[in-house]
């Protein structure tokens, strides 16, 4: 079904590009593998993890070529790619839906800012199910999908438009990945050479998962779940109420050791992003926790939560957790509370322990004032592409 609107149509998404199947063709060496955790929004930030053909993970079976456009099917997963020729190289997880744009109908940048447009992520995650991982699937892309399509010269006005948006946006962000730079340094700096290392069981008062909630249905209005894909980019719980799911007052009654006190870390051991982990904000203490995660309740004598909470940015935390983790079929993997607790941390005393509390916290405000800045040109980028996409499709 095609509507008419003035200055171009509005159409299902399949009548201007479509989902290519995925595969691999075969290969001699190796090549960089993208999978969505090397992805940040619409830029790819992690290029290092080389595949061979034989070897390569079950989920490295996409390929892309220059023009296609890659957008995220997991729930809460915002990340899109357009191919370029330096990244159609590349092999893709199938965690990627990989659109080709028809030629005559879409310009692959203009599809690319359609699926930049959060209108187009919300609808995305209102139309993902599934179990442990929610997820879009072809069917509801290709049916349920409209998009306003100018003509192809229009198109390209637009695009211009947006592109220099989008340059504001790219300048602050590079602005503030200095300063993320500096962060992941200094907390790589900041912990070496511990006075010694104290596995994780013996710092905290509480780790506990087990047992938790199944079986049971959401509710509109209660007990928040604090899940994964409620942690943003930098680790930390969001505020908009939205964007969590809640369990009755009665369902949390029945599972009080997973009800989250302050300064507790709620940490993934279930899924795809399992070691990362977010300090439990004032408002959402007295929440539940998601059966994937885990809590842990530092014990303030030895260790300081927030102190523990910047070692999990580290080489050396990510390490411990990679050893410890075992991956299963479909790129998922999963961490026991046995082999968590044998985690080494490197402990100083209290009083320093505060001092490189204070230098982290220090800079992480710096880093934070940039990324105030960066949300304020998206939010102008957002509010350009509502202007294409929602408001000249209803006039």
């Amino acid at each position: 079904m095609v509507n008419e609107t003035e200055g171009g149509t509005k159409v299902k998404i399949k009548n201007a590009a479509r989902i290519m199947p995925s595969g691999v063709k075969e290969f001699v060496g190796k090549k960089v593998y993208i999978d969505t955790r090397s992805v940040s929004l619409n830029k790819i930030v992690d290029n290092k993890t080389l595949v061979e053909y034989c070897n390569r993970p079950s989920r490295a079976n996409m390929e892309a070529r220059e023009g296609d456009v890659l957008f995220a099917k997991m729930q809460n997963t915002p990340k899109v790619i357009l191919i370029n020729p330096e990244n159609e190289k590349f092999i893709y997880s199938t965690g990627f839906f990989v659109m080709r744009p028809k030629p005559d109908k879409i310009l692959s940048e203009y599809l690319y800012y359609w699926f930049n447009f959060e209108g187009t992520q919300a609808l995305k995650d209102r139309l993902a199910h599934g179990g442990t991982q929610q997820a879009i699937n072809a069917h509801s892309i290709n049916n349920k999908f409209d998009i306003f399509l100018p003509d192809l010269n229009t198109q390209k006005d637009l695009v211009v438009k947006l592109k220099q948006i989008e340059d504001i946006v790219d300048k602050l962000e590079m602005q503030r990945g200095r300063v993320k730079l500096l962060l992941r340094n200094l907390r790589e700096r900041l912990f070496e050479n511990p006075p010694q290392y104290q596995p994780l069981q013996k710092l905290l008062k509480k780790l506990y998962r087990y047992p938790t909630f199944y079986g049971f249905e959401y509710v509109p209005t209660g007990i928040p779940v604090l899940k994964i894909s409620n942690m943003d980019e930098e680790a930390k719980f969001g505020v908009d109420e939205t964007k969590y799911d809640y369990i009755s007052t009665e369902v949390n009654g029945r599972y009080p050791n997973t009800i989250v006190e302050k300064d507790d870390l709620i940490m993934e051991v279930r899924g795809t992003y399992i070691g990362k982990c977010a300090l439990v904000p004032d408002s959402l203490v007295g929440a539940n926790i998601s059966p994937n995660t885990i809590r842990m309740s530092c014990d303030k004598e030895k260790i300081l939560p927030g102190y523990l909470w910047h070692y999990t940015f580290t080489e050396g935390w990510r390490n411990q957790i990679a050893w410890r983790t075992n991956y299963w079929k479909g790129g998922f993997g999963t961490i026991k509370s046995s082999q968590l607790r044998t985690v080494e941390i490197p402990v100083f005393e209290l009083n320093s322990q505060l001092i490189i509390l204070d230098k982290l916290n220090r800079v992480e405000a710096i880093h934070d004032r940039f990324l105030k800045d960066v949300q304020n040109s998206r939010n102008l980028y957002q509010w350009a592409l509502k202007r294409i996409f929602i408001d000249q499709a209803t006039q």
